[in-house]
């Protein structure tokens, strides 16, 4: 399944710990096993991604299924050199970032974006974190009459057999509050096994766990054309 349209997709939220790095692997994985043109810009300073696919080409050998490639965010001038060059590419552009959304070519990714994925988990200081996270990304749409990035707001790590009957009723209205500025996606659910995700290839139970938030992001995506 061949499909040669540029598409670039970068993974956002100011709160760490939310999954962005695991999420990114495993959508270019999801992605290269249905030979959808994909490759993977690690601009986060923790480098998850590039240290992984090290790792993996170790293990797996060099046969890797799509390209990594580091790029510390800086700025603006590079970062807009950057983005055009993604945008030249064939396929999907997949980009990682740190959490630090201040950094001034952040702005830059945010504004040439197609697509922002913001996966966030069901914690009070992460969707107050979260939300602060969208409004920014509304003031950068106010400052930048061009910016057309849709964002996907991804429920990540969910346990529903943790927290209470408020605690549920008070996440419904986080949902609710976030959909005002984007697309709630299925809820991608907790498996220890998520964190073994790699480079190459995802695991079964890494599959079941994220099928239907990137199905129906990938249908949008599509749909859109």
């Amino acid at each position: 399944m061949k499909d040669l349209r540029n598409k670039i997709i970068v993974f956002a939220n100011q709160k760490g710990g939310v999954g962005k790095s695991t999420l990114c692997m495993l959508l270019a994985d999801y992605m290269a096993y249905w030979n959808f043109p994909v490759c993977v810009i690690d601009s986060d300073i923790q480098s998850t991604i590039t240290e992984q696919r090290k790792y993996d080409d170790s293990v797996m050998g060099d046969d890797a299924p799509y390209g990594v490639q580091s790029f510390d965010i800086c700025e603006p001038e590079v970062m807009q050199q950057l983005m055009d060059n993604a945008a030249a590419q064939a396929g999907y552009v997949l980009f990682d970032t740190p959490g630090n959304i201040k950094e001034d070519g952040m702005a830059v990714m945010l504004g040439n974006a197609d697509y922002i994925v913001c996966p966030f988990k069901y914690q009070r200081k992460t969707i107050a974190s979260t939300e602060t996270f969208v409004k920014v990304v509304e003031q950068l749409r106010g400052l930048n009459p061009a910016m057309k990035a849709k964002l996907f707001l991804v429920p990540n790590f969910v346990d529903t057999r943790i927290g209470t009957k408020d605690e549920w009723e008070y996440y419904k209205q986080a949902d609710e509050t976030l959909s005002r500025y984007g697309t709630i996606t299925p809820r991608v659910g907790y498996r220890a096994q998520m964190e073994r995700a790699n480079t190459y290839a995802a695991e079964v139970s890494q599959k079941h766990a994220v099928y239907d938030a990137f199905n129906f992001i990938m249908k949008q995506i599509r749909k859109e054309g």
